[in-house]
């Protein structure tokens, strides 16, 4: 399981089981993701404000009256507690990935979370084979 993909079943189960989350969970997915994955000192700044995201997502929903007016999508119910802020360290975190260890799954993600973040198609819609090779000259 990549770092990004971590990030995303964080954010998904502290949208989804609120009550569920804690403190201490939050410390034990650190400790997961700190013995589970190389994070260079940039990418650890990332991870540590994606977890802040995750506390205030936890709160967000904590506290909402009614759990059946919200969203069925996790991905939704991010989008509603924080908008494109909650998007934007993890968006961060896979453009330095892609940098240091480009691969074809990171550059989608940074694709994806740019398009919600920017609101715009990431350097005008160039497939990874373009931005490999733009990246090579």
């Amino acid at each position: 399981m990549t770092l990004l993909n971590e990030i995303d079943l964080l954010y998904e189960r502290t949208v989804m089981s609120p009550d569920s989350v804690t403190e201490q969970s939050f410390v034990d997915w650190m400790e997961n993701v700190a013995t589970g994955h190389q994070v260079d000192r940039v990418a650890a700044k990332y991870v540590r404000r994606c977890l802040q995201v995750a506390r205030k997502l936890a709160a967000f929903w904590q506290g909402a009256p009614s759990a059946s007016s919200a969203p069925p999508d996790w991905r939704a119910r991010v989008d509603v507690a924080q908008g494109s802020r909650a998007w934007r360290p993890q968006l961060e975190l896979a453009q330095h990935l892609l940098e240091r260890t480009p691969s074809e799954e990171i550059f989608g993600y940074v694709v994806d979370l740019f398009r919600v973040v920017v609101n715009e198609p990431f350097l005008d819609g160039i497939s990874y084979e373009e931005w490999l090779d733009a990246r090579r000259n």
